[in-house]
């Protein structure tokens, strides 16, 4: 149920970025996972957040690899979340 209302009411790239954050907080910066696992996780389509992940590393907050996300900034993920949960 928990998961239908984040569909349902929040944004992916809102609800990506939370969980990157604390992925990142439980197992470090450089986190083993494919973005169909994500979105899986996430409860969306993998192309949909693949595009998402992408935006972010353009925007340099993470870096992608086969099988890897690595999260270069943190701190501008928790801003985004800050400016975009409101």
């Amino acid at each position: 149920m928990a998961l239908i209302e984040e569909v349902m009411f929040r944004r992916l790239d809102v609800r990506l970025a939370q969980w990157l954050l604390e992925r990142a907080e439980a197992e470090g910066s450089h986190l083993r996972v494919t973005h169909q696992q994500i979105a899986h996780e996430l409860g969306s389509a993998r192309e949909v957040v693949s595009r998402q992940l992408k935006d972010f590393e353009r925007r340099g907050w993470l870096a992608l690899g086969r099988g890897a996300v690595d999260i270069a900034k943190p701190e501008a993920l928790r801003t985004f979340l800050h400016t975009e949960s409101r």
